[in-house]
């Protein structure tokens, strides 16, 4: 679980610097090119991990369809505001809850 609370953290500092590049107007279309793969790792780990009953992760799928469908919606129209609401209201969102609930679990 730590190492997995290890990779949850470098997900939410990489989504913070590509927030923080499209608020200063820096390159951020590569950067998320870039983190796309590691992305979709991470958050098909997460929506497996609220699947399994044991976990205790309540999580609605559908909400996060919607987050990785608004994230392409702003690449696709390049869209840099857009992009940053579904990065920082959605999938951060994501990451702090799954963060919050499995280190909650861990300590309780």
């Amino acid at each position: 679980m730590e190492e997995f609370l290890g990779q949850l953290q470098q997900h939410i500092d990489t989504v913070r610097e590509i927030g923080d590049q499209i608020e200063q107007d820096g390159d951020y279309m590569g950067k998320i090119q870039e983190y796309l793969p590691s992305m979709n790792q991470m958050v098909t780990g997460i929506v497996q991990m609220a699947q399994d009953q044991g976990a205790g992760l309540e999580m609605d799928p559908g909400f996060v369809v919607q987050v990785l469908q608004d994230i392409l919606y702003g690449m696709e129209h390049r869209d840099a505001v857009f992009l940053l609401d579904a990065l920082r209201y959605g999938l951060l969102e994501v990451y702090y809850y799954v963060g919050a609930e499995l280190q909650g679990e861990e300590m309780g």
